[in-house]
């Protein structure tokens, strides 16, 4: 069974998000308006703003996913992370570490890389990626759980809360 966690996108990314949006809604309807001679707008370039309309569409379709389309998805071989159209997923086999702390909002999933034919690995302190998991750190738990369950030699930690 596979299950999504959405991204948990800060504040300033939805205002970015926004004004990006309101800019390009405006360039595509000044330039839609020229196209069609409506009032004083007339187009001197017909195929310049038709390159520009579908510039802005293109912007505003990748900013829309990016902002709401991004997820990772815990499926039943691999874990998946969606940014906008690109595609990362990570076998549960090759998962070596996790480390979260919900105090300080962190969980990164450490997996063994293959290069040239050797295979490095976190475990040994040689060489690995990570991955940093950010969604709702109430997931946190959830997520380990599943990782743990299909990864059994995936070793999990969680850092300790420091003392205030």
């Amino acid at each position: 069974m596979k299950k999504r966690y959405s991204f948990k996108q800060k504040i300033a990314v939805y205002i970015m998000f926004a004004i990006v949006t309101i800019i390009a809604l405006t360039c595509i309807t000044v330039n839609s308006l020229r196209l069609a001679q409506v009032g004083n707008l007339t187009s001197t370039n017909r195929g310049l703003d038709i390159f520009a309309i579908c510039i802005m569409s293109f912007v505003e379709l990748c900013m829309i996913s990016v902002t709401f389309a991004s997820c990772y998805v815990l499926g039943d071989k691999k874990l998946y992370c969606f940014l906008g159209v690109t595609l990362t997923s990570i076998l549960y086999k090759d998962v070596c570490l996790v480390r979260y702390s919900k105090e300080k909002r962190i969980f990164l999933v450490y997996f063994k890389v293959d290069k040239n034919g050797i295979l490095k690995d976190e475990m040994s302190g040689i060489q690995a990626r990570f991955v940093r998991i950010n969604v709702n750190e109430k997931y946190f738990d959830e997520i380990a759980k599943t990782i743990k369950k299909h990864a059994s030699q995936a070793v999990i930690e969680i850092l300790e809360e420091e003392e205030k």
